[in-house]
């Protein structure tokens, strides 16, 4: 008859120092920057008898200034989470 081999309860992970402060950082960029992309990105929905090259010019500040420091802060936040060490 084979034994039952040890079953290892899973460990959920604990927050540490690094972890929490990468999430609070990535978060305090995120969540402004996000709001900030929503809403330049709504005034070129809201707008539309604008000219196309003013159009694609706001377009074009929502991805240069917008979308970059929320790409840092989704990092962040990622990093945060995957820093958390496994007992």
């Amino acid at each position: 008859m084979p034994q039952p081999g040890p079953q290892t309860p899973t460990s959920r992970p604990r927050w540490t120092f690094i972890s929490v402060a990468l999430f609070i950082l990535g978060l305090l960029i995120l969540v402004p920057s996000g709001l900030c992309t929503v809403v330049f990105g709504g005034m070129i929905l809201v707008e539309p008898d604008g000219s196309p090259g003013e159009l694609l010019s706001i377009g074009l500040m929502v991805l240069m200034f917008g979308v970059a420091p929320m790409a840092v802060g989704a990092l962040l936040v990622w990093a945060g989470l995957k820093a958390r060490p496994r007992d």
